[in-house]
């Protein structure tokens, strides 16, 4: 079993709805961080200022998408390094035994 046979969808591990949620996650992320860092080094007050509309739009998405992920408990936002680390560990467990 390959990675590219799991992207492209040729076995039964196939992308899910909670990897996808995640690369969404993590696109939001970047795409949060590149909105600021253009808007603290542009100059012209027009341009800084359509710059912050849209990251302050950025913001909320990226709010509401990490609220949807934490009520379908795919992110454990508010457990503790302890918890988060068990659960990591069965993961990888279960990963290994379906190999």
């Amino acid at each position: 079993m390959s990675i590219l046979n799991s992207l492209l969808g040729l076995d039964d591990t196939s992308l899910g709805e909670k990897d996808l949620a995640f690369d969404m996650l993590k696109d939001s992320k970047f795409g949060v961080t590149s909105l600021s860092t253009a808007a603290v080094e542009t100059v012209n007050p027009e341009l800084r200022s359509l710059l912050r509309c849209q990251l302050d739009n950025a913001v909320k998405e990226h709010f509401q998408l990490s609220d949807i992920l934490i009520k379908k408990g795919w992110y454990p936002a508010f457990d503790t390094p302890q918890d988060q680390l068990k659960k990591e560990e069965q993961m990888s467990q279960n990963m290994n035994s379906e190999q």
